[in-house]
């Protein structure tokens, strides 16, 4: 079969089952979340057009695919393998899991979607180093801009996660949001939280011996 063909077939097949999905999942959720079972008609139908974003779903979905195929490319190659990205992979895949099943906070997964704006520079970094273009001017400049993406996209954001946190608590939101999105809300955005900073640590260390304190990490190396 042709490669084009084929992509075009999967690409349909994915439109198709995410259209089927989406069309009942009003009903799976009347059925998983009582708070969603209780809406007046009314208020179903603003649920579902305003909570339930095609869109972000779709992304989620995506995000899902991936760190399932992920996993499953670790489980192959040991040389792929690692115990903090294993867990990370599942947490990961219960959020996947919590953005396209339930819609009572879909700013929750959108957040999460921002932390993939990091993964190219990551990859690329991964590539040129395999390549032995580690001390290119490309690979130093790949790595700064993977450094400033990933603090906007994963660190940056924390506090203003958090707050948003706070004020749903305030207002007396917490007893409407499913179970299962608000332990991933809470402990899943946790583990997040201090993996990525420990991982933004890492990067600073390496950016001020590359920049900072140059002569010292070479008296490292000797």
């Amino acid at each position: 079969m042709n490669e084009n063909v084929s992509i075009f077939l999967a690409g349909l097949a994915s439109f198709v089952f995410s259209l089927s999905v989406f069309a009942a999942a009003p009903r799976v959720l009347s059925r998983l979340s009582k708070q969603y079972g209780r809406l007046s008609l009314e208020k179903s139908v603003q649920t579902d057009n305003e909570y339930n974003c095609l869109l972000l779903r779709h992304g989620v979905a995506g995000y899902l695919g991936y760190t399932i195929a992920d996993v499953l490319m670790m489980m192959r190659h040991k040389s792929l393998f690692s115990k903090v990205f294993l867990v990370h992979h599942f947490v990961g895949t219960l959020c996947g899991l919590a953005g396209t099943m339930f819609t009572s906070v879909p700013w929750i997964m959108s957040t999460y979607l921002y932390y993939e704006a990091s993964s190219p520079f990551v990859h690329l970094r991964f590539l040129l180093s395999n390549l032995g273009w580690k001390k290119t001017r490309l690979y130093t400049v790949n790595a700064l801009l993977l450094m400033t993406v990933f603090f906007l996209c994963r660190v940056a954001i924390i506090p203003v996660y958090w707050r948003t946190v706070y004020l749903l608590y305030t207002d007396g939101s917490f007893p409407q949001i499913d179970a299962f999105v608000y332990y991933l809300m809470l402990y899943g955005r946790a583990f997040f939280d201090v993996l990525n900073v420990y991982w933004f640590s890492l990067m600073m260390k390496v950016f001020f011996e590359m920049f900072v304190w140059p002569n010292s990490a070479s008296k490292k190396v000797n």
